[in-house]
């Protein structure tokens, strides 16, 4: 008999896994912080769960407070409801030296992802029950315009962390839409204190020098997509609400995003771990950080002649910087009883740009192409049976990629370290 306690504890774990921060800029005192703002992609249909659930809401209570004035749809509506939150968070405040006159280096919260889905259990001469996960993924990041001991701009990340937060409610009956809209708020709100609770213990800055700077480039995907991953990506157009006929590829090009993201934390936490201090990692490329932020800290900065923009990637003629090239190359899956099992493969590389159809596979020290591949295996199992019906595994599916990137990346660190020091 599989009971919910089981369900519970096997396959739906109540918080996700956390992509744990590393600082990478060095410092002298206690840096000062402004609140750049919360920003999604406006691209979301106004049908998606994110928007049904968690935006539109928090949008109409901002109308209602302005007096029936029209609340533009602008991506960063939510920026009033996190900047009370960091305002509960004295702690986190102090830490990071918190003002409200745009002084230091910008703090942003992205909401990546929020969506749910349910599991109706079905038990033998009793009703059916069902479990509510919401699933809400947020980010945080603290970027600087300014290298390390450097005179010159480049867009640097500081911190930057992930969080995701899966809230699970469970009865006899669906959860109605009044009862959605405030477990998605509780949800999205545990998560931004789940981000500065973590922020505010482990800010701090240990690099004293970047003698090379990385950055997680692409994120490719399977040519054919297996089933898991498929199911996943079905599982954020269905989210979503996306009814064009390019919705898969704009999912596809999200979860790409997204995966590439939580490969560079584990990367900066791989390299903190390993105390590597003159390795600076980049953001991967982001709409809403390079839109948003990226303006606001070339404004503040003064920073308008050409040639003179702040960077966001690792050009090789401006800095000593290198392309992390990442590839999922695989999600698989097995089954044994009636318990299955997820499998993701992730592999890495690192190259140096040399003109448009020139590479150095680094580091050079390693003759051999094959032994310059970072690549790992990540499993979770969740029990897979008759007695219940659930939807997309998409936190066994999430959380074997989740341990596939974390392990790639402690694979990556030697070869971090060893184009680090071939100066």
């Amino acid at each position: 008999m599989i009971t919910r306690r089981h369900i519970l504890n096997v396959s739906v774990p109540l918080l996700g896994t956390l992509a744990m921060p590393s600082i990478i800029r060095a410092q002298t005192g206690q840096q000062k912080h402004f609140f750049a703002g919360c920003y999604y992609d406006t691209a979301i249909s106004d049908a998606s769960l994110m928007s049904r659930y968690l935006i539109a809401p928090w949008r109409q209570e901002l109308q209602q407070k302005s007096k029936g004035e029209k609340i533009t749809q602008d991506g960063a509506e939510m920026s009033p409801y996190v900047r009370d939150i960091f305002q509960e968070r004295k702690d986190f405040a102090a830490a990071a030296g918190l003002n409200e006159n745009d002084e230091g280096n910008p703090i942003a919260i992205s909401l990546n992802r929020a969506q749910h889905e349910t599991i109706t259990v079905l038990t033998p001469g009793l009703p059916p029950e069902y479990l509510t996960i919401i699933s809400v993924s947020a980010a945080l990041d603290v970027m600087t315009g300014q290298a390390a001991f450097r005179n010159q701009n480049r867009f640097e990340s500081i911190y930057s962390n992930m969080f995701v937060v899966n809230q699970v409610i469970q009865g006899r009956n669906k959860l109605t839409d009044a009862e959605l809209l405030k477990y998605y708020r509780n949800t999205f709100k545990e998560a931004v204190y789940a981000l500065l609770e973590r922020a505010a213990k482990t800010l701090r800055d240990k690099r004293e020098r970047a003698d090379a700077v990385f950055q997680v480039k692409n994120m490719l995907m399977p040519k054919q997509l297996p089933q898991d991953l498929a199911a996943l990506i079905a599982s954020g157009v269905e989210g979503s609400a996306d009814k064009n006929e390019n919705a898969n590829a704009e999912e596809i090009k999200k979860l790409t995003r997204e995966i590439k993201h939580i490969y560079s934390l584990k990367i900066m936490d791989a390299l903190e771990k390993a105390k590597i201090t003159n390795a600076a990692i980049l953001p991967p490329e982001s709409p809403w950080t390079e839109g948003r932020i990226l303006g606001l800290l070339q404004q503040r900065l003064g920073i308008t002649g050409k040639g003179q923009e702040i960077m966001t990637q690792p050009d090789t003629n401006r800095m000593n910087g290198y392309e992390i090239r990442a590839n999922l190359a695989d999600v698989s899956r097995s089954k044994s009883g009636s318990t299955s099992q997820v499998n993701a493969t992730i592999t890495s590389r690192i190259v140096r740009v040399k003109g448009p159809d020139a590479v150095d596979h680094m580091p050079i020290s390693i003759k051999e192409p094959l032994k310059k591949v970072a690549l790992y295996v990540g499993a979770r199992s969740f029990i897979d049976s008759a007695s219940f019906k659930r939807g997309v595994t998409r936190d066994i599916t999430m959380a074997a990629i989740r341990d596939a990137a974390d392990g790639a990346a402690k694979e990556l660190v030697p070869f971090i370290k060893a184009t680090a020091n071939e100066i």
